[in-house]
């Protein structure tokens, strides 16, 4: 039977955050004076954070953070490190490389002081944090805080909204490992058909081990929509499983570009060549970015742009991409 349901676009958008320290986001409740000791201080003070407070001192960060400049600490626990450390293979912190360890340890702090119950207001959306990706754009943490408030589907906060005279510290279960392109794909709702499709094809074709690769690559990727519209256009396509295998590969491939491309680095009337083979054009419309694909279709919107994973970037599009193939 034909599918019926009409998903409903959830474009996130990367946040930037300038916040202050408050008991909630209503202006009628007393706003909570931020305690007079700092980030690091607040964290000696728990003994949950002694892990946390080594790990920071071994990979030089400790200063960071007991300036004045407003950090938010995702903290993994003493139990959530034990665990990293067994899985990863290391008996102690001081096996960590230091580098290994800065990169880590950056992917869990997002500048200024962001509250818990921002996020669950936002509901579902990306943050930058100050780790490094490819080229100049930081990694970002996905956070769905429609039931308490977890990051990449993975660590969930335990304890929200430690205060400090310099940031927010919210306790977690997990120590947040580097995002690949699959963290995402995986775990963004706005990625779900996309995250099938190349589920379906996984048996013959590389491109589910291109997102775990080290790459880079970039995906322009479409939402859950623009695959529900793909699968109109042919009355016996109702579900991504139903399309011919070859042409499922040559559309997916058709998505994917070698290199960490930024929005910011894209210039109208540029080309890029696609895995597929076939070229994307893009064109900038009133400062919107739009493509064509190599089938000619013109106007594809890039929603949401420059979600940065450790192996390259993705971009948000709301229609499926076709290569020159005829169907």
């Amino acid at each position: 039977m034909k599918k019926t349901l009409k998903l409903t676009r959830i474009f996130p958008f990367i946040l930037a955050l300038t916040l202050f320290v408050s008991c909630d986001l209503d202006d009628d409740n007393p706003i909570i004076e931020a305690p007079a000791t700092n980030l690091i201080e607040v964290a000696k003070g728990n003994a949950e954070l002694s892990n946390l407070v080594a790990a920071l001192d071994r990979a030089g960060l400790t200063d960071t953070f007991e300036g004045t400049t407003n950090f938010t600490i995702i903290a993994p626990n003493n139990a959530a490190f034990t665990t990293f450390l067994a899985t990863a293979g290391f008996s102690s912190l001081e096996e960590v490389p230091v580098a290994t360890l800065q990169e880590l340890l950056k992917y869990h702090v997002l500048e200024n002081s962001v509250q818990a119950s921002l996020l669950s207001g936002l509901q579902k959306n990306y943050v930058a944090t100050l780790a490094d990706g490819p080229t100049t754009a930081n990694l970002v943490l996905y956070f769905d805080a429609t039931d308490g408030v977890r990051f990449n589907g993975a660590a969930t906060v335990i304890t929200p909204d430690v205060l400090a005279s310099n940031g927010i510290i919210h306790i977690v279960d997990e120590v947040i490992a580097l995002p690949t392109l699959e963290t995402f794909i995986a775990t963004d709702d706005n990625f779900k058909e996309l995250d099938t499709a190349i589920d379906v094809v996984s048996p013959n074709s590389e491109l589910d081990e291109a997102l775990e690769a080290e790459g880079p690559i970039t995906i322009f990727a479409p939402d859950v929509m623009a695959f529900e519209s793909l699968l109109d256009t042919n009355p016996d396509w109702n579900f991504s499983s139903d399309i011919p295998e070859d042409l499922l590969i040559s559309v997916l491939s058709h998505h994917v570009v070698s290199g960490n491309i930024l929005a910011e680095d894209i210039d109208g009337g540029q080309t890029v060549m696609s895995l597929e083979g076939d070229d994307l054009l893009f064109t900038n419309i009133g400062g919107a970015l739009e493509l064509t694909d190599g089938n000619g279709n013109a106007g594809i919107q890039i929603a949401v742009t420059n979600i940065q994973a450790s192996n390259g970037v993705i971009h948000l599009i709301d229609t499926v991409l076709l290569p020159n193939t005829t169907n």
